[in-house]
């Protein structure tokens, strides 16, 4: 069971909300194992049905990082109006090339779906294994 402070729960959920009618989506920084920030990325899709990480922001999120010690806890993005579960497309989006069964492009890191489809929204974690098998991860908020 993976422990995320509300303080980094309520920053995603209030990005998600920021960003209608589009999709959220940014990386959660973590050190020791605890995750301790968020990073709001631009999704270079404005789509309300799909999301598209920024890469040069990506880069230099992943330069800082490195160069700060943390580690990328997850990946996070928001559904408008479907359940907090990977899709498909997400699913793909996971893969280089978007080819379920290539390498992950962020292998040993959640992903964490914020959905606005009901009042609270839906917050869940899953990882998305090299085969393309989705696994719930249960989380308690702290």
């Amino acid at each position: 069971m993976s422990r995320i402070p509300r303080a980094i729960i309520d920053e995603m959920v209030a990005h998600a909300r920021e960003d209608l009618p589009n999709e959220a989506c940014g990386m959660v920084h973590a050190k020791d194992g605890m995750p301790v920030a968020v990073h709001r990325v631009k999704n270079d899709a404005a789509s309300p049905y799909r999301y598209e990480m920024n890469p040069p922001q990506v880069m230099r999120l992943e330069m800082g990082r490195d160069a700060s010690g943390e580690s990328l806890f997850a990946i996070y993005h928001s559904h408008v109006g479907s359940p907090a579960r990977p899709s498909p497309t997400d699913v793909r989006t996971a893969f280089f090339g978007a080819e379920v069964g290539t390498d992950l492009l962020f292998p040993g890191s959640m992903y964490i779906l914020v959905s606005l489809a009901s009042e609270p929204p839906d917050v869940r974690a899953f990882w998305i294994r090299p085969a393309g098998e989705v696994v719930e991860e249960p989380i308690e908020i702290t």
